[in-house]
């Protein structure tokens, strides 16, 4: 069809064809007389980055030249001139319409958060938006990614690329200038760690660990409010989550956690802990025994004759946790509920069914809501991180394996027939406990994956499915393994593009700390 290009009005049917559409309504004869079905004439259309008045003429547009000299005549006429790049319109009616279906496609209802500690974070964003240009470009940038990969949309994602490309130089000059900074720059951090998760930069998964640093690095220099706002307390809560995650991967201690953990406490006063919170502060103080257990068995391979009190009282923290870990799970379950059968009637995304459906691993868990099930999703990632370390402790100490056992579960599994039962004879391997527990986490995946979890649902399971994966490759258990890989590969068609990176992604810390266990001289320890 002739013309200028993307400017026919024929049926959307016959645009596909590349034929001549004689454009009757509500259906085309030509479509009509040739058996195809007519489509109609509504173009789909994500988004409008442009207002009505900036809409151009193609490439051709009305110039007015100068007033001729008296005497001459004005001419006027039509002249080309190179198209100028589309600009992305800022004002508050496209930006939040970016944001409302940003957070309607990615938070499930409210019905699924049941039992949650108040507003996700994405929520407080339409509120902060107005009143920083830093902020407002970084949230259009988070909005307009996650449409953009939803919608197959690239000119959107260029938008979002250039806009995030923007906040940054502005951010950098914020920090460069010596000046205070304002909560909207420790935000923005947040938001660009956000950003990391839905489209990945070139650095990949190091450039989310950038920001998850930079956020450390400015949180002391952004002056806060004598009371905390609700977003203040949303964004410290996302905060210390992923310095937690940073500092599990490191093996460390999560030492700002613990400061924002005070800090938080000195304003709420005495109120009561939400379970998440509980179990993420458990999930801290694992992190502090993670590495005081790694730099003693370190210690005991170079010098088999150290401190073999100091071992016995690490191993005595770590089942001191553990218990503390089963406690704060039985009060979560009092309050959300425990998980149960997942119906088979239930709806699934068709891309993923195929792959879920295995039998590596027992039925998969149903929960009373999403809320629930982050909860008990960060209890088992706690014990795949705590158990191998009894086990490390236990063969470097030379204990029997009968003087050591676990302390009774909560209940989190229901009756199967299949996979061994935590009562076969394997109560005493703390590693194959480990596995148990990680399959825990691998059953949830379909429950987080259901259409109406959105993309919350498999966001909650990034950490959780990533330790999983680092356990099984480590205790080399190659299908389990695989499995893994291939629900991250999904979790990129739900906007979620940090998750193919970490499919193959080795922590290489945490390898190195079970492959030692292989070195541990337990003859020599006396």
């Amino acid at each position: 069809m002739g013309g200028i290009p993307f400017r026919s009005t024929g049926c959307n049917t016959c645009r596909r064809r590349k034929v001549k559409c004689d454009e009757a309504k509500p259906e085309c004869n030509r479509c009509t007389k040739n058996g195809h079905v007519c489509t109609g004439y509504e173009r789909k259309r994500v988004f409008i980055h442009k207002s009505p008045e900036a809409i151009e003429e193609g490439d051709l547009k009305l110039v007015r030249r100068p007033k001729a000299a008296p005497g001459k005549i004005a001419d006027r006429q039509l002249t080309r001139v190179e198209p100028e790049l589309p600009r992305l319109n800022l004002n508050a009616a496209v930006r939040s319409q970016l944001l409302t279906s940003f957070i309607e496609t990615f938070l499930p209802t409210s019905r699924n958060l049941q039992g949650g500690t108040g507003p996700n974070i994405l929520e407080s964003l339409p509120g902060l938006c107005g009143n920083s240009p830093l902020l407002d470009r970084a949230v259009m940038s988070l909005s307009s990614a996650f449409l953009a990969k939803q919608h197959k949309d690239d000119r959107l994602l260029w938008y979002s690329t250039k806009l995030y490309n923007t906040s940054m130089e502005i951010m950098h000059g914020k920090i460069r200038s010596g000046r205070g900074l304002g909560q909207d720059v420790l935000y923005t951090t947040v938001i660009f760690q956000l950003y990391e998760l839905i489209h990945s930069s070139p650095p990949g998964f190091m450039a989310w660990i950038a920001h998850v640093q930079g956020s450390n690095a400015i949180i002391d220099q952004c002056a806060g409010q004598k009371e905390e706002t609700l977003a203040e307390k949303l964004f410290h809560r996302q905060l210390k989550f992923v310095t937690l995650c940073d500092a599990v991967g490191r093996r460390k201690a999560a030492t700002l956690y613990n400061v924002l953990t005070a800090r938080d406490r000195s304003l709420r006063g005495s109120a009561e802990l939400e379970p998440i919170d509980e179990l993420t502060d458990i999930l801290a103080e694992c992190s502090a025994l993670i590495e005081r257990v790694d730099s003693f068995i370190e210690q005991a391979i170079r010098s088999p004759g150290c401190d073999r009190n100091a071992g016995e009282k690490l191993l005595r923290s770590c089942l001191s946790l553990e218990e503390k870990l089963h406690r704060a799970c039985l009060e979560m379950q009092a309050k959300l509920g425990t998980p149960s059968a997942f119906p088979h009637d239930a709806p699934l995304r068709e891309e993923f069914r195929a792959h879920l459906a295995t039998d590596l691993f027992s039925d998969p868990f149903q929960f009373a809501s999403l809320t629930c099930a982050e909860s008990h999703l960060i209890y088992w990632a706690t014990l795949i991180l705590l158990y191998p370390l009894v086990d490390q402790l236990v063969d470097v100490l030379g204990c029997p394996k009968n003087d050591v056992t676990p302390s009774p579960s909560c209940i989190t599994h229901f009756h199967t027939n299949k996979g061994p039962s935590l009562n076969s004879g394997v109560a005493a391997n703390f590693t194959a406990l480990a596995e148990h527990y990680a399959d825990q986490v691998c059953r949830s995946v379909m429950y987080c994956t259901q259409p109406d979890m959105k993309t919350l649902g498999a966001q909650y399971l990034l950490a959780p499915l990533s330790q999983c994966a680092q356990f099984f490759q480590v205790q080399e258990l190659a299908q389990k393994y695989k499995w893994c890989q291939g629900v991250f590969m999904l979790f990129d068609s739900l906007g979620l593009g940090i998750a193919p990176l970490l499919k193959d992604m080795i922590w290489p810390q945490y390898r190195s700390a079970q492959l030692r266990r292989s070195l541990s001289p337990v003859e020599e320890v006396p």
